[in-house]
């Protein structure tokens, strides 16, 4: 019995092909996968550079805070300051900052329009260089008071590489709870402490920090100063 060959077809490259097809579908697939691990990356990097800048607002914010307590502690400003009073060695920082935070503060302390270094309770600031008038509910407006720089806790060497500018502005006077009563009842029976309890001064104060990766945050709050008789 004589078995007929069929004749061999010609090769045209479909397994090459398809081949190519898959491996172009692959690649499609790994630079998709590469592209969204780069943007969580950066996601978390963004993230990571905000929550710094953030907790450099807060804690330099609380600069010119403890300055205000201070100042109404000794009840004057430090001798170091045009107009001081009071011994730079009792104006102290050790319950909240390092010894050499009062030096620091000096030198970040800004002038006002007039040229007079700003202590934080003088009057809203005209528009002077290329700084607009201030207005009180118009933060972009408000002038730097403070520029005060520290060093990165995250760093091995101090280069000062996390910084805010501060502005604060005055926001009016309130009599303490009790103070009208006490007056108007001539000053007998309840009410009668209250009466020298003094008053609350206001104050806007903004806080523009800057951390390493340009990231940068912005806090705003009112602080209340307890003046008392």
């Amino acid at each position: 019995m004589v078995t007929m060959m069929k004749p061999m077809r010609a090769q045209r490259g479909v397994a090459l092909f398809v081949g190519m097809i898959f491996l172009l579908v692959l690649s499609i697939i790994a630079v998709m996968a590469m592209r969204g691990t780069l943007t969580e990356m950066k996601m978390v990097t963004n993230v990571a550079r905000h929550e710094a800048a953030f907790e450099a607002s807060e804690a330099l914010r609380a600069v010119p805070v403890t300055l205000f307590d201070q100042h109404v502690f000794e009840r004057g400003w430090p001798t170091s300051f045009p107009g001081g009073t009071v011994p730079d060695s009792d104006f102290t920082y050790s319950s909240t900052f390092s010894a050499d935070m009062l030096t620091k503060v000096k030198t970040a302390v800004q002038n006002d329009c007039s040229g007079a270094i700003s202590l934080f309770y003088g009057t809203l600031q005209p528009a002077c260089g290329d700084l607009l008038a201030e207005t009180l509910y118009d933060p972009s407006t408000w002038h730097p008071d403070m520029k005060i720089a520290i060093c990165d806790t995250s760093s091995a060497t101090c280069s000062a590489d996390v910084s805010a500018t501060l502005a604060i502005v005055p926001d009016g006077t309130v009599l303490n709870a009790g103070s009208g009563g006490a007056q108007a009842a001539g000053y007998r029976g309840l009410g009668i402490g209250a009466a020298g309890g003094g008053a609350d001064m206001l104050f806007e104060i903004r806080s523009v920090a800057v951390a390493p990766g340009n990231g940068v945050s912005t806090t705003l709050t009112q602080y209340h100063q307890n003046i008392r008789n």
